[in-house]
């Protein structure tokens, strides 16, 4: 089978796939999972086996392949460009040269879009990921054929090893990555702000008109709330299993599992109980219906989240395309995806770190996180990371919220408001009880909400 010069290079492996790993006393052949692999082909469909044998050294690295592709799918992605390159040019990897591999860098900066030739195929950002990526590959090839003067300061591609320290779980780490000197140089990384409290609040207050089901509705909102109280990935927030729900529901302190496929990590996110009745009001009234109708009891597979028309787990890219529907709708021109609850998420919980152990400055919450192996696990436990530097953004983020929320709000008169809008609740759950209506109710709590919005505001100084 041909590709087409814009068409995929990579076919995965199925979810069933297994690789031969080694032969037992009994002589029978012991395998190991290996789903969602990508293998690579050339553009005419021939197998390409300096690749695939890559990504195999990948696989055993231990890459994550997680959401049906992970970092294996991300490496198969930037190596196609080689690929291509190397075939149309009809060119042996074993052959690149020096110039060769500048000429290729050089396309990639150069490539337009097809439909709008004014606008660069690949921001250097990009360029830069495939062109390390192709070396990497390209020292793998060398590797394969033996020959050692493929790439290095004085190869036939003249490339160069660098190095950087980075803080993770057990103090540094050492990264090691190719450079070239045709390399561009970086773009500025633009840091993605928290989603907003009013932009969250556009997003539910658009799934009302923006659902068409019952069904479809009750899981949106299930959905914002899961990626609001859990910070989690969404590939992690479509593993939250039904189970899970129910046992964190029996503990006295109640911890939700989340499960990663990051390098086989469990998780456990403290979650309030009035969170968990609302769930688990979901997985009775709503979710059980659907799987009565459509997969059947005895297929469920056990996913809190799934798809109304299947019964079945959702895909995460569906979370994706959720928000992206709910900001159109909400009409909010600020670019927003699920990552951007997992921001907020971090600096709610930094910002509670910092009053807890009267932090003053970030240099010093980052000492903390070093030195007191209580800060840091719990840090690690609810975030989910491994490399403690790719907190800095979060850390500047919370030290500003603070450091604002102090100046500009009245905190005695915040907490004195939440409290009587606490106790005015239960009056209402009282008169609902002696013959209140629901509409009554409803009318009194949108009332409510917003002379406690009022007040909020009135307390800024």
């Amino acid at each position: 089978m041909k590709f087409s010069r814009k068409s995929k290079l990579y076919r995965q492996t199925s979810n069933d796939f297994k690789l031969p790993f080694y032969v037992n006393r009994k002589n029978i052949v012991e395998t190991r999972d290996a789903d969602f692999i990508p293998t690579l082909s050339w553009p005419d469909g021939r197998w390409c086996l300096e690749a695939n044998i890559f990504m195999l050294e990948l696989f055993d690295r231990g890459l994550s392949r997680s959401d049906k592709g992970g970092s294996l799918l991300t490496y198969a992605s930037n190596l196609s460009p080689i690929i291509r390159f190397c075939y149309y040019n009809k060119i042996d990897f074993i052959n690149l040269t020096d110039s060769h591999f500048i000429f290729f860098i050089k396309s990639l900066l150069g490539e337009r879009r097809a439909k709008t030739p004014e606008v660069k195929a690949r921001d250097t950002n990009s360029v830069l990921a495939i062109g390390r990526k192709s070396l990497e590959f390209l020292y793998s090839v060398g590797r394969f054929h033996c020959e050692d003067k493929l790439i290095g300061p004085d190869g036939q591609i003249r490339a160069e090893q660098r190095s950087f320290e980075i803080l993770c779980k057990r103090g540094t780490k050492t990264v090691t990555y190719w450079h070239h000197r045709a390399f561009p140089t970086p773009d500025p990384k633009k840091s993605r702000l928290p989603i907003s409290t009013s932009n969250i609040a556009k997003l539910r207050d658009a799934i009302l008109p923006a659902s068409r089901t019952v069904f479809q509705r009750k899981r949106r909102y299930v959905m914002l709330k899961l990626l609001e109280i859990t910070g989690g990935r969404r590939t992690e927030v479509v593993e939250i299993t039904v189970d899970s729900i129910r046992q964190a529901s029996l503990m006295t302190e109640p911890m939700l599992k989340l499960n990663t496929k990051k390098r086989g990590k469990v998780r456990f996110i403290p979650i309030s109980l009035h969170d968990l009745v609302f769930l688990l009001e979901f997985i009775e009234k709503n979710r059980s219906r659907i799987v009565r109708h459509t997969c059947g009891i005895e297929n469920d597979d056990g996913y809190l989240l799934i798809s109304e028309t299947t019964g079945l787990k959702l895909q995460s890219n569906t979370i994706t395309q959720e928000i992206h529907l709910l900001a159109k709708v909400a009409m909010i021109i600020v670019k927003i995806c699920p990552h951007l609850f997992r921001h907020r998420f971090i600096t709610k919980l930094f910002v509670a770190l910092i009053e807890q152990h009267n932090i003053t400055n970030p240099d010093e919450f980052r000492r903390a996180l070093l030195d007191l192996e209580a800060l840091k696990q719990k840090v690690q436990q609810c975030v989910g990371v491994i490399r403690l530097d790719s907190l800095d953004p979060y850390i500047h983020m919370a030290f500003d919220e603070v450091t604002n929320f102090k100046k500009t709000y009245d905190l005695v008169r915040i907490s004195n408001s939440i409290d009587s809008f606490r106790i005015t609740l239960h009056q209402i759950v009282n008169e609902i009880k002696g013959g209140l209506s629901f509409y009554e109710a409803q009318q009194l709590l949108v009332k409510l909400l917003n002379a406690l919005d009022l007040d909020l505001e009135q307390s800024k100084s």
